[in-house]
């Protein structure tokens, strides 16, 4: 018991300092930033619902979130219809030259009701690691395509993403009301949770270890509330992303965040039982700030088994070199097991991301993971290529 005590103290302690560091920190900066284009949504002030359907982030992209990559993060707009054959040029008089529009603009929306949108992601990877042979493969990462189905504008929306071989990783109904003039939703079906930074990176420590990847996804309901500057998530779900199913308890997921213009700083919190009765409580801060053309991100999380304690954490900052082209500098820690010494990981990233044109962005860079020397996996090089094609 005591020892169990000495834990939760222990755990309160260090959230409570590194909440207090994030607050304080990143209230400062801020509110002394220089207000600049920036290159990150999060980095514009916005909170997830304004450029994606799910209210948490990820996935299909809203009407405003199709003219921010067009119009203002792209660093080329493509007017694809100048090499079209104008009206009188058009040769064939019976079968003339159909469009609908004289913008190259894409909306990927069909008609008032039904919007589609995709994400596919191409990857060139090579793999260093000592006293074991380079590995390099050709892999398609992601791709995924969306479906928005507006059964009743801005109040009932019916969600579904098909992913690898066609399965369907998210499919859920939303439902939009308001409370006394401030908007909250519903949201039923199959998703993803909603803790910490969805950062696009999978193998980030900070959700690779902690299980909030875009490959995990489950059942339940979620209830949002983003009253001016705050947004509140709470989730109520079977917990099959780290269990099997017993029927008996339920995973609780929750998220707070306080969105300004040049800032935000939030919190999450996670309890799920697994089928052994064993409880595991994962719980973090995440937030970001702007500084003319730098934006800096981080977040900590504790994950707590009964037997294991672990801590990640991410450190990442954006330089804006020109519009549409970010330089992405990052450091990650593990400690896998908070009761032995000198066994955590670390992880360095240098990212270069081009949006080139409104549909395509490249991604390059190299990972330099450093761990025990024991250990020849936890000291891989990571070089890399990425296309990503999008609408």
């Amino acid at each position: 018991m005591k020892r169990k005590r000495k834990k939760r103290l222990s755990r309160s302690r260090n959230l409570l300092t590194v909440l207090v560091i994030c607050i304080v920190g990143l209230v400062h900066w801020g509110a002394s930033s220089a207000r600049a284009e920036p290159y990150l949504a999060i980095q514009e002030g916005y909170k997830c619902s304004k450029c994606h359907v799910n209210m948490t982030g990820g996935g299909k992209r809203t009407d405003f979130g199709n003219i921010y990559v067009q119009t203002r993060l792209a660093h080329k707009f493509v007017n694809w219809r100048r090499v079209l054959p104008k009206p009188k040029e058009d040769v064939d008089e019976e079968n003339p030259l159909k469009t609908d529009s004289r913008s190259s603009f894409f909306s990927g929306r069909l008609n008032d009701y039904i919007a589609i949108g995709a994400d596919f992601r191409w990857l060139s990877n090579k793999v260093e690691t000592p006293n074991n042979p380079t590995e390099e493969e050709f892999n398609q990462r992601k791709q995924n395509v969306y479906l928005e189905a507006n059964l009743i504008p801005d109040r009932t929306t019916f969600y579904l993403t098909l992913s690898d071989g066609g399965d369907a990783r998210e499919i859920f109904g939303l439902l939009k009301r308001e409370l006394k003039g401030k908007p909250f939703y519903l949201k039923f079906g199959e998703f993803f949770l909603p803790y910490g930074l969805r950062l696009q990176d999978d193998t980030a420590f900070t959700r690779a270890v902690t299980g909030f990847t875009y490959g995990v996804a489950d059942v339940g309901l979620e209830f949002g509330f983003e009253p001016g500057p705050w947004a509140v998530h709470i989730a109520v779900t079977n917990g099959t992303g780290s269990s099997l199913e017993t029927n008996r308890s339920k995973r609780l997921t929750t998220s707070v965040a306080f969105v300004h213009k040049t800032f935000r700083v939030g919190g999450s919190y996670s309890s799920n039982k697994n089928a052994a009765d064993v409880e595991t409580e994962i719980y973090g801060v995440y937030g970001g700030a702007q500084f003319g053309r730098v934006g800096i991100l981080a977040e900590a999380d504790f994950i707590d088994d009964d037997t294991v304690e672990q801590r990640v954490s991410i450190l990442e900052t954006n330089i804006l070199l020109s519009r549409g082209h970010n330089l992405k500098f990052s450091y990650e820690y593990h400690d896998p097991d908070d009761s032995i010494s000198e066994n955590a990981r670390e992880r360095f990233s240098l990212v270069y991301e081009p949006f080139v044109n409104q549909f395509t962005q490249f991604r390059t860079g190299i990972r330099d993971n450093k761990g025990i020397p024991q250990n020849d996996a936890s000291n891989a090089n990571e070089y890399f290529l990425e296309l990503h094609l999008f609408f």
